[in-house]
């Protein structure tokens, strides 16, 4: 009976990583992202080194499928497309707020003419399926479904490779973070991260072969965010010098700023837990340095942002504000005084 081992598994998860076929891809990477949550700190490194650092950015920044796509159409058949089909925050939350329509009871027996109201039922749940065929028949919307997923994936991945089971705040958590800046470069991280904040601008026509100068702005999608935010979060529950760090990224807070708006509980939530965690003092030592970082959160608009989140529609999110907005507003009060 063959055993396979720890490694032999990881080098079979890194070449479906980096295959062609996009859901293999995505299946190897959510498996990569559990693997290095619990295992040490040296097998991290070497799934890092298997997979390679330049591949983890590609799949992170590229939009593989996307631009697969873009080349297939260049063969000579163009594929029809408008700005909405490049929309991948898709969404039908205007079919959720009306009544399901009725398919059984009396208008389901009646031979009589449908009334108006009832028509309009039927009419928006043909109008909702056919919604849901299209966005699964659509390559378009198939492609950067895709790609969305496989970055969630990567970004995740980061996550679990700086933080770990039960190793946040601990000697272990800042090694890897050390390990991952030296690795990819400090600023380039913080650069990838700030990347997938920033709204892409689609031209759909012009890309593939069209003359409309129509552009789209597509916002970031509610998973990269969260995925980035935790990252964030992971790397400010390490030591002062990363919290120092992490507060010193003026622009990619900025992008975060408006994200308190979000509808995606998860994304609201890693915000709270990254005002938390920056505004977290180590100890004594820490008091100047912590009430620096609250002033700073305070003037990029986070306080009043939190102050916001205090009437949350979600528990969870109003208890997390309320404990980010105490260190923000009256630690740093408490520490001078």
């Amino acid at each position: 009976m063959q055993v396979i081992t720890e490694a032999g598994v990881l080098k079979i998860l890194c070449e479906h990583a980096r295959s062609g076929n996009a859901k293999l891809r995505l299946n190897a990477l959510w498996a990569l992202k559990h693997f290095v949550h619990a295992v040490s700190n040296d097998m991290k490194r070497t799934c890092l080194e298997e997979l390679g650092q330049g591949w983890l950015v590609q799949l992170i920044c590229d939009d593989t499928e996307d631009e697969a796509l873009v080349r297939g159409s260049d063969t000579g058949k163009s594929i029809a497309l408008s700005t909405d089909d490049l929309d991948e925050d898709f969404e039908m939350d205007h079919f959720e707020d009306q009544p399901e329509p009725v398919l059984g009871g009396s208008f389901a027996r009646s031979n009589s003419r449908p009334t108006s109201s009832q028509s309009k039922y039927v009419q928006q749940a043909e109008a909702r399926l056919a919604l849901l065929r299209e966005a699964e028949t659509n390559p378009a919307r198939k492609a950067r479904k895709d790609d969305i997923a496989v970055q969630e994936q990567g970004l995740d991945f980061i996550r679990n490779l700086i933080g770990g089971a039960g190793q946040g705040g601990t000697a272990e958590t800042t090694e890897m973070i050390d390990f991952l800046f030296n690795a990819l470069g400090q600023d380039r991280v913080f650069e990838i991260l700030a990347s997938k904040l920033r709204p892409k601008v689609v031209n759909p026509f012009n890309r593939r072969g069209g003359s409309s100068a129509e552009t789209r702005v597509i916002p970031p999608q509610a998973e990269i965010i969260t995925a980035v935010g935790y990252i964030l979060v992971h790397m400010a529950a390490s030591i002062p010098r990363h919290r120092q760090l992490v507060i010193a990224q003026t622009e990619l807070l900025k992008l975060l700023v408006p994200q308190f708006n979000h509808p995606s509980i998860e994304v609201r939530l890693a915000l709270c837990w990254l005002v938390t965690n920056l505004t977290w003092m180590d100890d004594a030592s820490d008091g100047q340095a912590c009430a620096q970082r609250a002033s700073e959160l305070k003037k990029l608009g986070f306080l009043a942002k939190l102050e916001m989140l205090e009437t949350d529609p979600e528990l969870n999110v109003r208890e997390r504000a309320k404990s980010a907005l105490w260190q923000v507003q009256y630690l740093p009060v408490k520490l001078v005084g």
